[in-house]
């Protein structure tokens, strides 16, 4: 089993990250001037066109530090895992589709058929493959699953429960140095029990969040995420930021960046939020510094 190499940037020294998960280029990756990378294990999410340890190697010659996205709160039914009969006859962890995003379908994350089907086997290619750690996605299924009546503090638990049972896995094989970032879902520390905060907060080394300056739900909500980003960011957690907007905004972008009460490494990315290509975004962020 590939483990941490030791060379690379520790979070708390990284300054800069991409964000690329459809037909990621390891040679474009490897040549561009970022510390981190955020990719998918696979150039088109099938398991055929999985990303080998060689591949992530290349990303570690030039010093990278490479987290795989893994969505932890939805099903995919282009992953290796999906069968087909689940469309008429669908496991008991499986939810409803997601009217935001075709093909992605909701799951109880909190099930041990998840785990077994679904996370376990999927840790094990990105372990084999050598990422240095895991980008978490639809951390705020915890959310969608209160609005279905489940009591709040038991979602918010069991989704820290799950970060933590990742966190363990992973680095009980590739050592303690596996960097663990889940995506959105702020409020879970919140909205779960005092000891699973703690364990939350014990647990992650970054935390991505998207939408955080830009394109916001509201200010109300806004004010809401920046009080908790400010609150990890105390707790010696790096955090990430990534907009969906135009080249022409990443100026104002970072500006807004510099008005933070907090450390954050921006990224900015095409208003498509298709995430399926490099931008420009270091050549505004290295002029700043």
């Amino acid at each position: 089993m590939p483990t941490i190499h030791k060379e690379r940037k520790n979070p708390q020294e990284i300054t800069s990250w991409a964000y690329w998960l459809q037909g990621p280029s390891i040679a474009a990756l490897a040549e561009s001037p970022y510390d981190l990378i955020v990719m998918d294990y696979s150039a088109d999410g099938t398991d055929k066109k999985k990303f080998s340890a060689k591949d992530i190697s290349v990303l570690h010659k030039f010093d990278k530090t490479v987290l795989c996205y893994f969505s932890i709160g939805e099903a995919e039914e282009y992953r290796f895992y999906w069968q087909k009969e689940w469309k008429d006859n669908p496991p008991n962890f499986l939810g409803p589709e997601n009217p935001d995003w075709a093909a992605n379908y909701k799951v109880k994350y909190w099930r041990e058929d998840w785990w077994e089907i679904g996370l376990r086997p999927y840790l094990d290619r990105i372990l084999e493959a050598g990422f240095d750690g895991v980008y978490l996605d639809i951390i705020d299924g915890y959310w969608f699953w209160h609005e279905q009546g489940v009591d709040i503090t038991s979602t918010a638990d069991d989704m820290v429960k799950l970060i933590k049972r990742i966190a363990d896995y992973c680095r009980a094989k590739a050592g303690k140095d596996f960097i663990v970032c889940p995506q959105n879902g702020l409020g879970v520390i919140n909205d779960c029990s005092l000891v699973y905060r703690d364990l939350y907060l014990k647990t992650v080394n970054m935390v991505g969040l998207e939408s955080l300056l830009t394109n916001v739900h509201s200010k109300n909500d806004q004010k809401y995420r920046l009080e908790i980003a400010k609150e990890i960011a105390d707790s010696s957690i790096t955090i990430l930021g990534v907009e969906y907007i135009d080249e022409q905004e990443y100026p104002a972008y970072l500006e807004q960046v510099k008005t933070l009460d907090f450390n954050l490494i921006p990224y900015g990315s095409a208003p498509d939020a298709a995430l399926d290509t490099l931008t420009n975004f270091s050549k505004y962020h290295q002029s700043q510094k």
